[in-house]
């Protein structure tokens, strides 16, 4: 028994985002991330959801007079149809930290949108150089994907490398509920090349209409049986009282 697989020559795009060492080009940009997302369409389109979108799992070939062609990799641990596997148990967590959806992160059920906010997570990369989310341990990384608002790119970059649409494209994308974000990859594309001819993508009037549209509920994840976030100081332990007797004695 053998396994015959397509020889590719090229470099993953990982290995690419470190020889920028800063933000990629919005033209070279786009043209990645199109191609990115035209290619998740066409495995949704055949209900196959990756799960494990990162830009170590992205090779850029040449193909031809074509430079920067997308090949998408290591399905590995993709979800197939919406049936449930053993392998897959409501409650396991799998995937890259950096780049898992609030909901993949909490265990809970993923569908295609776990892919759509993969991808916003790579924008981010690509557009700024650094992911949005970073810690020291696993679960950190984890809690900040659900929980924590990403920063905006144009606070990272000078305004003159990020336009605004880009920006949109990109929180849309990292939005914590998964009906916020796009709700197909064609959407993405679609507004990719309105910010590649110049125009004004969809995501920014709607990103300008939100308000809070990045807080979550505390509770939000709770059906999925995540834990809930452990305090800083342990129950039970009393709280220092000498802020208010500072106060007290300020006063008198």
């Amino acid at each position: 028994t053998y396994f015959v697989m397509e020889m590719l020559e090229g470099k993953a795009l990982s290995g690419v985002i470190a020889d920028c060492k800063g933000p990629m080009p919005v033209p070279r940009l786009c043209h990645v991330a199109k191609q990115i997302a035209q290619a998740l369409s066409a495995a949704h389109a055949a209900n196959i959801i990756h799960r494990d979108l990162k830009p170590d799992n992205v090779m850029l070939i040449s193909r031809g007079t074509e430079k920067d062609f997308v090949k998408i990799l290591d399905f590995g641990i993709a979800k197939v149809g919406s049936g449930t596997k053993r392998m897959t148990r409501a409650g396991s967590v799998f995937g890259t930290p950096h780049y898992m959806s609030p909901e993949q992160a909490a265990g809970a059920t993923v569908d295609h949108r776990t892919d759509i906010y993969a991808l916003g997570v790579i924008l981010y990369e690509l557009a700024s150089g650094k992911v949005p989310f970073d810690a020291d341990n696993f679960m950190g990384i984890l809690t900040q994907h659900m929980y924590k608002s990403p920063v905006p790119i144009r606070a990272l970059v000078p305004e003159v490398d990020v336009p605004p649409g880009l920006d949109a494209i990109v929180l849309k994308s990292l939005t914590k509920k998964p009906e916020g974000r796009y709700q197909s990859m064609d959407e993405v594309v679609a507004d990719l090349e309105k910010l590649e001819r110049g125009l004004l993508p969809d995501a920014v009037q709607e990103m300008m209409a939100r308000s809070g549209g990045f807080n979550v509920p505390a509770d939000y994840f709770r059906s999925s049986g995540m834990p809930a976030p452990v305090p800083a100081s342990p129950a039970g332990v009393p709280k220092q009282r000498w802020p208010l007797v500072a106060v007290i004695a300020a006063v008198a």
